[in-house]
C-alpha cells in the first residue's frame, strides 16, 4: 500500500466526520432509519414482483427469484434487529433513575 492511498483514505474520512459534525446526530440517525426502511421496502417489492412474474410464467430465472427473496429476507431481518436494539435502548433509558 502506498502512502498516497493512505492519505486519500484519511482525506475521505475527514469529509465524513466533517459532515457528521455539521448536522445534529438525531437528524442523521432518523434519516439513516428512513433510508434503511425505504431500501427494505424496495427489496421486498422487488422480490414480490419477481415471484409474481415467475408464477405468471414469464421468462424469469428461478435462481434470480430466489436471490431476490433471500436478499429481501436478510434486509428485513436486519431491520427487525435494528428495531429490537432501538426499543431495548429506549427501555434501558426509561429504567434509569435520575
Amino acid at each position: 500500500m502506498t502512502v498516497e492511498a493512505i492519505q486519500g483514505l484519511v482525506a475521505s474520512m475527514a469529509g465524513v466526520t466533517g459532515r457528521m459534525e455539521s448536522k445534529p446526530a438525531i437528524a442523521d440517525f432518523s434519516a439513516w432509519l428512513a433510508e434503511g426502511m425505504s431500501r427494505v421496502d424496495a427489496s421486498l417489492q422487488d422480490a414480490d414482483r419477481s415471484l409474481r412474474a415467475l408464477a405468471a410464467g414469464e421468462a424469469v430465472a428461478p435462481h434470480e427469484v430466489m436471490i431476490a427473496m433471500e436478499q429481501a429476507r436478510m434486509n428485513l431481518m436486519l431491520m427487525v434487529e435494528v428495531r429490537n436494539r432501538v426499543v431495548e435502548a429506549y427501555q434501558e433509558l426509561a429504567r434509569m433513575q435520575l
